[in-house]
């Protein structure tokens, strides 16, 4: 039963974007160390950023 909520809960925090910043800590891990690795409010301000710069319309 707890590994039924468990994957329950991992499977919420991905749909949600919430485990955004421990993928980036694992894939920042992986990969050469070249860029200073962000701060939780740094990465989630740049993710943000990205999101909503430029013009966003349907027409």
């Amino acid at each position: 039963m707890l590994k039924v909520i468990k994957s329950v809960y991992e499977f919420i925090r991905r749909l949600s974007g919430d485990d955004l910043y421990d993928l980036y800590l694992k894939s920042h891990k992986k990969c050469s160390k070249k860029h200073k690795l962000m701060s939780k409010k740094n990465f989630y301000q740049a993710t943000i950023e990205k999101k909503w710069s430029g013009l966003k319309r349907c027409c």
